[in-house]
């Protein structure tokens, strides 16, 4: 059977790099040979190590792997795999992966040394092949020779010298970015002190994360047939209520994952698509919006479902009161890595915060994790009066087929992925509908576009963002914005990058000077 194009594709041109350590190999003496060996094995080892680095990057990120921007990547990556297939599983996929390497470096190198065993003529003959391949890549590259076919080329030369390239401009960008935080202080253009933020005056503030809500839910329509009425539903029942919406879009600096980093851009106004850029940051004297919002008066709070460890870096964020997992009463059980489903976090908002007298208004940032990767089980929308303290959910909890059983069929997974989105845009618009008070301001936000086994291939970047009110005025503030009317951003609207927010946003609710 002939070879596909595709498979020529792959194998052709041949890699000029191997014509060389075959010649290398049959010229050294017999002295120097051991050494070379060890570097060859060396150079594939880091070689293939990268490759499937690149190959997880691209799965999770949807880009290369950056040696000095993703150290912590590993770590994580065992963390998503194994909450994904489970830690057998997990585990019996890493211990093939690195068998294999090996593998491959044995016979690497049982074949260099076979190769110099070979009789005179055949080596010969293989050196004089390698010489001509080198000749006729040369050959091609001179001026005037003509559209010569391919033979060979240098592209995995090419490819270690681009990565170094990008390694070499990442470092220089981080010290860059290091520099620009170390001329952040806590003014901003948009005024200080009474100003700031007045045309919330009175109103709570919820920030919502809602994690993996990308634009393929508007564009791809696996998606979009069913994401597409829920939010027309949305925008239908929150009018009834009262409540207005303007939508938008963003750039996330992120793509599958690492949601913090979109986090930290859109409460610093500043560009941090990297964890180094991440961990600059929250050691800097940049003031976040978080903290914007308490120096003008508002309590600032945090209610994150996801953190079940020590969080050191929320100091940088300023929030008077920290409500982690352990902090918002949940006695239901833990739906996979998903620590309790959105209704809960939402009801635990309003009974540990809203319905808490106080003399000042809220600002609240929380991040929604029902859909969270594996994307099972979701639970469906219960009455909020049953909600308690969570342990209704715990039928749910333990329904249907297990993250390992889901994931071994892709279209399993985007129906689930699908599923939980359509759950979580369910659950934000009960709660305004049935728990909100006329005083709430809503700014709902995708984190970062799902995996690129969701999205599918050239997917953007790009994240839709909700601001939601009663108040018209609250809604009038941005019109210059020029977002969509209602919960679907059209074609027309505008995209900012994610880092735009922050100025943008202080500016249009700080009361003008004077």
């Amino acid at each position: 059977m002939p070879a596909s194009p595709t498979a020529f594709a792959t194998l052709w041109p041949l890699p000029l790099e191997l014509a060389a350590i075959l010649l290398i190999t049959l010229a050294l003496p017999a002295a120097l040979f051991a050494v070379w060996r060890v570097l060859v094995l060396g150079a594939a080892l880091l070689l293939v190590l990268l490759k499937l680095a690149d190959l997880g990057t691209y799965s999770a990120f949807n880009r290369p792997f950056n040696p000095l921007l993703d150290t912590h990547l590993p770590r994580d990556g065992w963390n998503i795999l194994s909450q994904s297939l489970g830690t057998g599983l997990a585990a019996l996929a890493v211990a093939a992966a690195l068998l294999a390497v090996l593998v491959l470096l044995i016979v690497t190198g049982y074949g260099m040394a076979q190769l110099r065993r070979w009789p005179a003529r055949a080596r010969w003959t293989l050196a004089a092949a390698c010489v001509v391949l080198v000749a006729a890549t040369g050959v091609r590259a001179l001026p005037g020779t003509g559209p010569l076919p391919a033979v060979a080329d240098a592209r995995t030369s090419s490819a270690i010298v681009d990565r170094a390239e990008r390694i070499i401009a990442s470092a220089a960008d981080l010290a860059a970015f290091r520099r620009q935080l170390g001329e952040s202080d806590d003014t901003h253009s948009s005024g200080g002190g009474e100003s700031r933020l007045k045309r919330l005056a009175g109103k709570n503030v919820l920030l919502v994360f809602v994690e993996s809500y990308g634009r393929t839910v508007f564009e791809r329509p696996l998606y979009a047939d069913v994401i597409g009425p829920r939010l027309a539903a949305f925008e239908r029942d929150i009018r009834s209520a009262g409540f207005s919406a303007r939508s938008g879009w963003l750039t996330s600096p992120t793509f599958g994952g690492q949601s913090w980093l979109a986090h930290g851009t859109l409460l610093s106004g500043l560009w941090v698509d990297s964890q180094p850029r991440y961990d600059a940051l929250v050691k800097s004297r940049r003031v976040s919006l978080n903290r914007r919002f308490a120096q003008a008066g508002w309590r600032a709070s945090a209610v994150m479902p996801a953190i079940t460890r020590d969080w050191p870096e929320a100091d940088w964020f300023g929030y008077d009161r920290i409500f982690a997992s352990g902090d918002l009463g949940y006695a239901g059980q833990p739906f996979n890595w998903v620590t309790m489903p959105d209704q809960y976090t939402l009801a635990a908002i309003e009974r540990l915060i809203l319905d808490q007298p106080a003399e000042r208004p809220a600002m609240i940032e929380t991040a929604l994790i029902s859909s969270h990767a594996p994307w099972t089980p979701i639970p469906p929308l219960l009455d909020w009066a049953d909600v308690g303290d969570g342990q209704v959910f715990d039928d749910y909890a333990s329904a249907g087929d297990p993250p390992e059983v889901v994931w071994q069929d892709y279209d399993r997974v985007r129906a689930q992925y699908r599923k939980a989105i359509d759950y979580s845009l369910e659950t934000l618009a009960s709660f305004i509908t049935t728990q909100a008070d006329d005083d709430l301001v809503l700014i709902i936000l995708g984190d970062h576009q799902p995996a690129p086994l969701v999205t599918g291939d050239n997917a953007t970047r790009g994240v839709p963002i909700h601001i939601i009110a009663h108040d018209p005025a609250v809604l009038e503030a941005i019109e210059a914005w020029q977002w969509t009317r209602g919960m679907t951003p059209d074609d027309n609207t505008p995209v900012w990058p994610m880092d735009a927010f922050y100025e943008r946003f202080i500016e249009a609710f700080s009361a003008p000077p004077g």
